[in-house]
């Protein structure tokens, strides 16, 4: 009986041995291995921010195409045929019903000019055969050529409303070509806070799990200890209590690795994908604690003059100027030339009579070719030029309207002078943070050697019965907490370096808008401060330290 209750039990042992030996295997084919460079090479290549940022220049560039659409030369043709019966009423009608085709091909073309002009060249043409007595041409070819310019001289002389168009369209492209370098630099910088994320919160797991397992060790010599009678039990249920704190401590801390390990997923692959999620990523860099010279003055300076944002809004004033130049341009009467120039012929068949009213003689052929010969040849010119003036008293529309145009573009000067402000400022911050984080580095580093070395003298001391408990028990937790800061501290240097390179070509508005230091747009650093939170020291109730 036990030799069948044992196999139900070698089979479920075998299955789960195979699928832990196959989960370990499908582990280690989806492990990705990235240093810094590599993954700021992946973001660029695959992230979703840039993708989806990618498209806008090309729409602003067609915005471009759209508006210098509207400078398209415009041909028209319009080709009829028709026939009219019409009733004589009078002895002059030509017959008693007068029946008259007429075929029609007209052509033409309409230009407008960058100066604010229209442009027309028109050619019409149309035959007409009719069995009217009277006609002289039967059939009649009439052609007619006639070119015409209408030109402003005072409103939308210097600008009006399609090249107005035009060049904010332009203006447009340029600020979403910068708006997109914007969205990769934020990209780049995001991706390596998380990647120093990353390493951070795995640091942080290590330094845990190594708090757990002193205590682990202090648990065991106080349970010899009890058994040899040298400690009392109470002793024991304390260090068991301290396991089970910095158990939680190491629960936390894993938690924070897997949150900033899918941030940094987000930011290096194109789309959601269930094996980009089970992938584990093996990072080969480690930040760097060397210092960084600060130049805060020509950080500041560099930043206004070529920082993304700040160029963003000169571009925005440069929009508001052509708005103020149009809308001023538009109070202006409309004073147009107006100039045409063209020329008229006619041919076809010429009916022969003796007497106006009486039956044709004979017929001089002709045709089409005729009247155009006329047309060109100039035979019968016409011609027009005039000034059409008009204006509207007192034009309030347009007064306020410019009133208006002035009042955005004050506007969106001041919006640069404080932008230009907060540059100013926020390039000093994370060039002071930059200044600071390294102190924090030698100075935690310095804090945990001295942790280190009073744990040693506190166990030396413990083994020797000179210390208790509790004060090992301290000592540890000292030293985890100080572990934890100095890995804090290398990782925000790192990150406020990456920080002071950024605020110097771009700000945070837009799509690719990151986390600056302390706090990220995704939750990398909010699970790292949660698991730094957790694995720091509070109150107990025994009124010790708990890690």
């Amino acid at each position: 009986m036990r030799t069948r209750a044992r196999i139900p039990a070698l089979c479920a042992l075998t299955i789960a041995v195979g699928l832990v030996s196959g989960a370990a295997a499908q582990e280690q084919a989806e492990t990705l291995r990235l240093t810094l460079d590599d993954a700021v090479e992946r973001a660029l290549q695959t992230n979703a921010d840039i993708a989806v940022e990618r498209y806008n220049p090309e729409i602003s560039a067609e915005s471009v195409r759209a508006a210098e659409g509207y400078y398209d030369p415009l041909f028209f043709a319009n080709l009829s045929r028709n026939s009219t019966d019409t009733k004589g009423t009078n002895i002059f009608a030509g017959g008693d019903t007068i029946n008259t085709k007429q075929i029609v091909w007209n052509f033409g073309i309409q230009a407008p000019v960058k100066t604010g002009a229209e442009l027309e060249l028109r050619f019409n043409n149309n035959k007409r055969d009719t069995d009217n007595t009277f006609v002289t041409f039967n059939p009649t070819f009439n052609s007619f050529l006639s070119i015409g310019l209408t030109q402003p001289l005072l409103k939308n002389f210097r600008i009006d409303a399609p090249r107005q168009q035009l060049r904010l369209a332009k203006i447009n492209r340029e600020i979403s070509d910068i708006t997109f370098r914007q969205t990769i630099i934020n990209t780049v910088a995001n991706v390596k806070f998380y990647y120093y994320d990353l390493i951070s919160a795995i640091d942080n797991l290590e330094a845990a799990r190594k708090s757990l397992d002193l205590a682990k060790k202090l648990l065991g010599e106080n349970e010899i200890r009890v058994k040899v009678g040298t400690m009392a039990p109470l002793d024991v249920v304390t260090a068991r209590s301290e396991v089970a704190a910095r158990e939680e401590g190491v629960i936390v801390a894993e938690n924070a690795v897997a949150e900033a390990e899918d941030s940094l997923k987000r930011a290096v692959f194109p789309e959601n994908d269930p094996r980009m999620w089970h992938t584990r990523i093996v990072l080969l860099d480690r930040p760097s604690a060397a210092p960084m010279p600060v130049d805060i003055d020509g950080a500041v300076q560099n930043a206004l003059d070529s920082r993304t944002d700040v160029t963003s809004a000169r571009k925005s004033l440069e929009r508001s100027d052509v708005s103020v130049q149009y809308r001023k341009n538009q109070l202006l009467p409309q004073v147009d030339l107006v100039a045409n120039y063209g020329g008229s012929g006619a041919g076809g068949t010429e009916i022969i009579r003796d007497d106006p009213f009486g039956p044709p003689v004979g017929t001089i052929p002709g045709g089409y070719g005729d009247a155009v010969s006329e047309v060109f040849g100039r035979d019968f010119p016409t011609w027009t030029i005039g000034v059409n003036f008009s204006y509207a008293v007192p034009n309030r529309s347009q007064k306020a309207a410019a009133a208006e145009a002035q009042l955005s573009k004050e506007q969106a000067l001041a919006s640069l002078r404080r932008l230009e402000l907060q540059v100013a400022a926020e390039v000093r911050t994370a060039g002071r943070a930059v200044e600071s984080g390294i102190k924090r580095v030698a100075s935690t580093r310095a804090a945990r050697e001295l942790a280190a070395e009073r744990l040693d003298a506190e166990e030396k001391k413990f083994a020797a019965g000179m210390s208790t408990n509790y004060l090992v028990t301290q000592a540890q937790r000292d030293l985890a907490v100080q572990e934890v800061n100095e890995i804090r501290a290398v990782a925000d240097y790192a990150k406020s370096v990456v920080n002071f390179q950024r605020v110097q070509e771009a700000g945070l508005s837009g799509s690719g808008a990151v986390a600056v230091l302390g706090g990220s747009g995704a939750q990398s650093s909010q699970a790292l401060q949660s698991s730094a939170a957790a694995s720091s020291v509070t109150q107990s109730t025994s009124g010790g330290l708990q890690f």
